[in-house]
């Protein structure tokens, strides 16, 4: 998928959960949130985008266009995600983990190539 078509498709997905967040989970995203950008994610070996929304110290909330949903990871200082998640969350979930901290949202870990 094309940088701008991503881009424009994660804007429909926030624009759609916007109306679904609670008090805190509002807060917390205008609080964080950026201007849309695309970054380099590793996924099983492969170079390849997804989409920051949000960006807290040193992890971002992004777009897994694979998976159709958004995900918590830290990040590099060069931009690039570190790890690469499969969560299906709407974006309240993923900003319920900065709310409640890792610890409060069930998480199996990042993504693992199985051989």
């Amino acid at each position: 998928m094309e940088p701008s078509e991503l881009l424009a498709q994660v804007q429909r997905e926030i624009e759609s959960d916007l109306p679904r967040l609670d008090a805190d989970q509002l807060t917390t995203f205008k609080k964080h949130a950026i201007l849309p950008y695309c970054a380099p994610i590793s996924r099983y070996g492969c170079i390849e985008n997804v989409v920051v929304v949000a960006r807290n110290g040193d992890e971002v909330i992004y777009w897994e266009d694979v998976e159709e949903g958004f995900n918590v990871s830290p990040v590099g200082q060069d931009g690039r995600i570190l790890e690469h998640w499969c969560n299906q969350d709407d974006l309240g979930l993923a900003l319920n983990s900065w709310i409640h901290g890792r610890q409060g949202t069930p998480r199996l870990g990042p993504a693992q190539q199985i051989d």
